[in-house]
């Protein structure tokens, strides 16, 4: 008994030696976001009476992202999270006027990307939509977002975002 029992820690040593190292766990949510933690104020360009204003905060390995459009009541709260199966970090988003999309952002070497989506609109509409998000150092973002229409991706909107100290906390539709 005893000789079987060291035959059998033998081949498990053996196959672990054989399996190499333990391949590295892709990132949190929390760890690939982490630039963006924190408040910003966004102005879209074209248009700089109409703001965005959104709050990345941490919780554990994700991260909420709550924002509102100003001077409009139009908000919502994405939740991004590693997906158990791919690792790769999705997302969720909840507008207070019932709109809804899913989807996966990854990084990029200027920043992130966020993969083809469908937008499903409180009025039943639904459109495609992708976007860039484009880091200028520690401080500032720009939010590139194109919509597909007829087979063709169109500037949809530009949003360019800088750290607000002075937003403590933001509820949508306030």
């Amino acid at each position: 008994m005893a000789m079987l029992r060291f035959k059998a820690l033998a081949l498990a040593g053996m196959l672990a030696a054989c399996a190499g190292p333990m391949a590295a766990q892709p990132p949190s949510a929390a760890e690939l976001l982490a630039p963006l933690l924190g408040c910003w104020r966004g102005a879209f360009a074209g248009n700089a009476a109409i703001s965005d204003e959104r709050c990345f905060e941490r919780l554990g390995p994700h991260v909420v992202d709550i924002h509102a459009v100003r001077p409009t009541f139009y908000g919502g709260e994405t939740t991004y999270h590693a997906d158990d199966a791919t690792g790769a970090i999705v997302w969720a988003y909840a507008a207070n006027d019932g709109g809804r999309s899913n989807g996966e952002i990854a990084r990029t070497a200027r920043g992130y990307a966020i993969a083809p989506f469908t937008h499903f609109g409180a009025n039943g509409e639904r459109y495609r939509l992708r976007a860039n998000w484009v880091l200028e150092g520690a401080d500032a973002f720009v939010v590139e977002t194109e919509r597909e229409i007829d087979g063709r991706w169109t500037r949809f909107s530009q949003i360019r975002f800088s750290r607000a100290a002075d937003l403590d906390a933001i509820s949508p539709g306030d």
